[in-house]
């Protein structure tokens, strides 16, 4: 999934309504989210089943921190935070980059989930300049 196909998906669904700062206003480009591609379609699946449980799409931010996927979201009840809990789970599993399976990596001084590939192409850019 690139980013114009989860643009397009955020605007399908009319948007998201960011609330971490100022006015609320209406989210509709990927950009909002600091995450590589091979999350978006994870992110488009909590989403989805978050709206089906009613939630209201208030969102404070969604981002990667120690090489995890974080959902943060502006109140909501406990079965909203246990399907985002799900999904962060997840996402250690899904390269960041790719979407391919992976795992954590902590030993190229940012944590990351990444598949073997992306792992590799990075440990050699980093090896590099050592």
């Amino acid at each position: 999934m690139t980013q114009q196909d989860m643009d397009l998906y955020l605007e399908s669904i009319g948007g998201l309504i960011e609330v971490r700062w100022h006015t609320p206003h209406t989210i509709t480009s990927s950009k909002f989210m600091d995450i590589g591609e091979g999350w978006y379609p994870l992110v488009k699946d909590l989403i989805n089943d978050l709206i089906v449980m009613d939630w209201d799409k208030q969102i404070c931010q969604i981002k990667e921190k120690f090489g995890g996927l974080r959902f943060y979201i502006n109140g909501g009840h406990e079965d909203l935070h246990k399907r985002i809990k799900e999904a962060e789970e997840l996402s250690y599993s899904i390269c960041e980059m790719t979407g391919q399976p992976g795992e954590l990596r902590r030993d190229l001084g940012w944590w990351q989930t990444l598949c073997e590939t992306e792992y590799l192409k990075r440990k050699s850019l980093r090896n590099q300049y050592e």
